[in-house]
């Protein structure tokens, strides 16, 4: 992954993001004052997905990690499934996770169809076209193109 991130500025992380009716997904397919945050952010990452590849949306899940007794933790999970135009199914999952105990206190990782190409231990996450754009990179690397 390149380390040149100048390309991405505040408009990344201020998107409202519209899925299509026939994306299947557990929340709202637009977003509406007064919705979690998180939620327009697992439309995105679906979204630039598609763009950046480019694909068809499939689906989308967000989840809230069950927590763990006894100790702040505050997780969520994104998974994107896209259709690229020649039939391969991309599956782009995205967690991050805050908790008061170690080894990390702060988590976040993208994973591409079963591999992790980027993670991080610390409170800059990714937003949603940096982490399409990794997703696309990998799938590059992985297509030899």
């Amino acid at each position: 992954m390149p380390e040149d991130r100048l390309w991405l500025t505040a408009y990344d992380w201020s998107r409202s993001y519209l899925l299509p009716e026939s994306v299947a997904c557990n929340i709202p397919h637009r977003g509406s004052l007064g919705d979690y945050g998180a939620w327009n952010l697992a439309r995105g990452v679906l979204v630039e997905l598609c763009r950046a590849l480019p694909a068809t949306p499939v689906s989308l899940l967000y989840d809230e990690p069950a927590q763990r007794r006894n100790r702040l933790r505050v997780a969520i999970r994104i998974t994107a499934h896209a259709r690229r135009a020649d039939g391969q199914d991309v599956r782009v999952i995205y967690r991050s996770e805050r908790t008061d105990a170690e080894p990390w206190l702060e988590f976040w990782s993208v994973a591409v169809n079963g591999f992790i190409p980027a993670s991080g231990r610390d409170v800059r996450r990714p937003s949603p076209p940096w982490i399409a754009h990794t997703a696309a990179h990998t799938l590059r690397a992985e297509l030899g193109r």
